[in-house]
């Protein structure tokens, strides 16, 4: 490849006109338009100030050798099996959403039972003065699942069965917000599968 062919690739490459490049250089917009024509060369300094604006070397804009592209990297290569894999997460992916959402109801469902339960099992009873007991002198009566009853003073059933409710009432709230978060899930990937389609 001649000195004037480089000149103007490379001034191409680089998406300057004739008038960029010669004010780059130093020149008139007529000595690089000589120069890509091959009726003029540039001097030694105009040489370097060529090369130094196409980013290469003197010896590279002297040789006879066609410039070098740079190498693109081939496409990566998608096996078929994760095209059909996306495919199939794009369009049913929803389905994983529903899982949870029922994931979650069923434990929201044991957290509900225990907590009735364990609020039943440890249901507070007054003494002598009934529900309007004014000094909290009331017990625990625990039930036990042949119909005995077992009565206790405030200390150690009432603690442990509040204990119990508050446990079964967490289990609970967690079963609530897995099944909003597994529904919200599925709306969001329902739709968006549909815009894919």
């Amino acid at each position: 490849m001649k000195l004037s062919e480089k000149i103007l690739y490379y001034r191409k490459k680089a998406g300057l006109s004739q008038e960029e490049l010669a004010g780059r250089v130093g020149v008139s917009r007529q000595a690089v338009s000589k120069w890509e024509l091959g009726d003029a060369a540039p001097e030694v300094d105009k040489l370097r100030a060529l090369a130094r604006e196409f980013g290469i070397t003197v010896d590279e804009l002297l040789s006879e050798e066609a410039p070098r592209e740079p190498e693109q990297a081939p496409p990566p290569r998608h096996s078929p099996t994760a095209g059909w894999l996306g495919r199939m997460v794009g369009r049913w992916g929803w389905l994983a959403g529903v899982y949870i959402a029922l994931s979650g109801l069923g434990v929201a469902l044991v957290g509900g039972l225990a907590r009735f339960a364990f609020s039943r099992m440890f249901r507070m009873v007054s003494a002598g003065w009934g529900a309007m007991d004014p000094f909290g002198s009331g017990g625990w009566e625990l039930v036990l699942p042949d119909g005995t009853v077992t009565s206790g003073g405030m200390s150690g059933i009432s603690s442990m069965g509040q204990a119990f409710v508050t446990i079964a009432t967490v289990i609970l709230a967690v079963g609530l917000a897995i099944t909003l978060a597994g529904a919200v899930l599925a709306v969001v990937l329902y739709r968006k599968g549909r815009k894919n389609r």
